[in-house]
C-alpha cells in the first residue's frame, strides 16, 4: 500500500508585531517631529568653515535681502508670543490679543511697526501675495534697532544673528553696523552655509 502524502502548506508568518512597531515609529516621528516656520525672504547665505550652529531658540535674526531690505525674526514660536507683547506695550501699536497670536505665526517681519497691524489682519492668501517693504533703517529712521532693543529687553539670555544675501551690497550690512554700533550692540553672530 502506498504511504499517503500529506499536503504542503506554504510557510506563513505573523506580520502583526512588524505593523504594530511600523505604526509606533510613525507615531513616535510625528509626535516628535518640530516644523520651522517658514522664511518670509529666500537668502543665500555665503559660505565658511565655521562649525559652530546657530541655535534655534533664543536667537533674534535679522536677514538682509539683495536689495538692501531689513527683516526680523525669531524661530520659536514662543519667543515671538513673548516680544510681540513687548513691542505692542512699548510703542502701543494698538494690537488685539488675536492679532498677537496671529503674530507668533509669522517667521519673520519685513514692515514698519505702523504697518503691522494691516498686514497681520490680511487673509492668508494676501500676506503670500504681499511685498514687503522691509523695516526702516537709514540714518534718520532707526526702527529696526528698536525692534532688536525690545528683543534684548524681552529676552536677555538670546543672541543676535545677522544673515545676509552673498550678492547683499557692503552699504545694507556697513548701514546696519552703524546703527547697532551707536546703541553699543556690539555682540552678534554671522550666519553662513558651510563648504
Amino acid at each position: 500500500m502506498a504511504a499517503v502524502k500529506p499536503k504542503r502548506h506554504g510557510p506563513s508568518m505573523d506580520m502583526t508585531a512588524m505593523s504594530d512597531v511600523a505604526f509606533l515609529l510613525l507615531t513616535f516621528f510625528i509626535m516628535t517631529t518640530q516644523f520651522r516656520s517658514q522664511e518670509t525672504v529666500a537668502i543665500n547665505t555665503p559660505s565658511s568653515i565655521s562649525k559652530f550652529k546657530v541655535e534655534d531658540k533664543n536667537v533674534g535674526t535679522i536677514s538682509i535681502t539683495t536689495d538692501g531690505k531689513y527683516y526680523f525674526g525669531m524661530a520659536d514660536p514662543g519667543e515671538r508670543k513673548n516680544f510681540i507683547n513687548a513691542l505692542n506695550t512699548k510703542f502701543n501699536l494698538g494690537l488685539t490679543a488675536s492679532e498677537q497670536a496671529e503674530f507668533t505665526k509669522l517667521a519673520e517681519v519685513g514692515m514698519s511697526k505702523s504697518q503691522l497691524k494691516g498686514y497681520i489682519n490680511l487673509p492668508p492668501i494676501d500676506k503670500k501675495k504681499a511685498k514687503l517693504p522691509g523695516i526702516p533703517l537709514d540714518s534718520t529712521n532707526t526702527e529696526l534697532v528698536d525692534w532688536v532693543k525690545t528683543y534684548g529687553e524681552v529676552n536677555p539670555a538670546g543672541t543676535l544673528a545677522i544673515r545676509g544675501d552673498i550678492k547683499t551690497q557692503y552699504p545694507a550690512v556697513k548701514t546696519l553696523f552703524s546703527e547697532l554700533g551707536k546703541e553699543k550692540i556690539f555682540k552678534f553672530k554671522l550666519i553662513t552655509k558651510g563648504e
